[in-house]
């Protein structure tokens, strides 16, 4: 059996939700443990579902048994003893693996960022992630035409939005704010995605698309309006705010991946969320640029897809 440990945002889950299709069509016997990855982000929940997605858990038992953290008295006195028998395998660097898709018995702790973890199933990964899946969600939720007013801005509906992108040459420019400007994150973050960056990617599809619109996505709903780059041109995606239980998961972050993934054409921040939109985009001649470092310090080469262009500076 394999248990592979379900963390992170949307991005990172997708990834661990592909490596996971990838071990089951290779035979093995694979739950997702969605609990311990959660248990100290508390910022974070499992987010598949809106895609229609389920999967197999494993058992208290199940855990127990790779982990090696069994409760009972004389398995304490074993450990104290003899040390944890734990089966595991923590995902260390950002390279590709090979390895992980031969392994039994382990438990599985990483992001596996890496399409070559999930290649041979690629049909079956579009699938799951079929972005129709989020419309029908939207409008379960009551968000699919939900529009207000904020202040001086107006806010959209999705499907406003999703009209005006599908019949436009539309590009997408991702910046992701947030968490990556906390201290502990910049020294792995910090510096990659400047102005520089996007004022040089901006260009160079304007150079290709002289008719394209450039469509702006950022968690951080002020910051948009202070960069002047940012207002040259480009429409803010600004869709009303909705949020799920303790502020989790919010309904505004499956709607503005659903516009993403429908651009034409891709401007990344350093990111698994833009990642995937772009991915799962079936324009076939799309152009999707992205920063030639993804992150400070670590050899992220098998990050890169073979339709992702670097923006050289």
């Amino acid at each position: 059996m394999i248990i592979l440990q379900l963390a992170g945002g949307l991005g990172n889950q997708m990834f661990q939700y592909a490596l996971y299709l990838q071990l089951k069509s290779l035979g093995r016997e694979v739950r997702i443990d969605d609990v311990s990855g959660f248990l100290e982000d508390r910022q974070r929940d499992p987010a598949l579902a809106p895609f229609g997605i389920g999967y197999e858990r494993p058992s208290r038992e199940e855990l127990r048994r790779l982990l090696d953290d069994s409760p009972l008295p004389w398995d304490r006195v074993r450990r104290k003893l003899f040390g944890r028998k734990k089966k595991s395998y923590f995902e260390e660097g950002k390279l590709f693996v090979p390895q992980v898709l031969t392994w039994d018995e382990i438990y599985l702790e990483g992001y596996w960022q890496s399409e070559k973890y999930f290649q041979a199933v690629e049909a079956q990964v579009r699938e799951a992630y079929d972005t129709d899946s989020l419309i029908a969600y939207l409008k379960r939720e009551d968000f699919w035409d939900s529009a207000d007013m904020a202040g001086q801005d107006s806010v959209g509906s999705v499907r406003q939005y999703l009209e005006e992108i599908e019949s436009t040459c539309s590009v997408s420019v991702h910046v992701r704010r947030g968490d990556y400007l906390t201290p502990e994150n910049q020294a792995l973050f910090g510096g990659i995605c400047t102005d520089a960056y996007y004022i040089e990617a901006i260009r160079q599809m304007r150079e290709r698309y002289p008719q394209c619109r450039f469509y702006l996505f950022c968690n951080d709903r002020e910051w948009g309006r202070q960069e002047q780059w940012a207002e040259d041109g480009l429409t803010r995606i600004r869709l009303p705010e909705k949020t799920e239980s303790a502020g989790k998961n919010r309904v505004t972050d499956y709607a503005e991946f659903l516009l993403m993934s429908r651009c034409r054409h891709h401007i990344l921040a350093n990111s698994s969320f833009s990642w995937w939109a772009s991915y799962l985009n079936s324009n076939p001649d799309k152009s999707v640029l992205v920063p030639d470092t993804w992150l400070n310090g670590t050899d992220c080469r098998d990050f890169y897809r073979e339709d992702m262009q670097k923006v050289i500076l």
